[in-house]
């Protein structure tokens, strides 16, 4: 198994979905999207299908706030499970126009699985987005209380 290309395979289409984010051509980069996808945003919400994906992006990006906002992000780790499956770990945050760089309360961590289709491209199949907080005083304590 060629790992090595299909890193870079997957990290270019993490980029092409990274710059439609720029170029509000979310069908363009939909292409890196199964069919059935299931896309669970930061807040929870469920999309299910690359039309979905589609349709809440352009509704959501094509207003005058998020409009010249950029989605940066990287990868942090990606494991093959087989020859065809790829579990991938990015970090990322949308950094409006006004802004230079994205504030630390909106990065968000996500879980992507990516599949090799039929025609041997990588596309993702599973994306769970969720926002990084700090851990809160109780939660610390719980925590803290576990480790007795």
């Amino acid at each position: 198994m060629d790992n090595q290309a299909s890193i870079e395979a997957i990290q270019q289409a993490n980029l092409e979905i990274c710059k439609s984010f720029e170029t509000l051509d979310f069908r363009a980069a939909s292409r890196y999207l199964a069919d059935d996808c299931d896309y669970i945003t930061f807040n929870g919400m469920y999309l299910k299908g690359r039309e979905e994906y589609i349709r809440v992006h352009e509704e959501l990006m094509n207003n005058f706030m998020f409009r010249g906002a950029k989605l940066e992000g990287q990868i942090k780790q990606v494991r093959f499970l087989n020859e065809t499956t790829a579990i991938v770990i990015s970090i990322g945050a949308i950094r409006f126009r006004w802004q230079k760089q994205a504030p630390q309360s909106r990065q968000s961590i996500n879980t992507t699985v990516w599949v090799k289709n039929t025609a041997g491209e990588w596309q993702f199949t599973a994306f769970h987005n969720c926002r990084v907080k700090k851990i809160g005083r109780f939660a610390g304590w719980l925590l803290k209380l576990g480790k007795k």
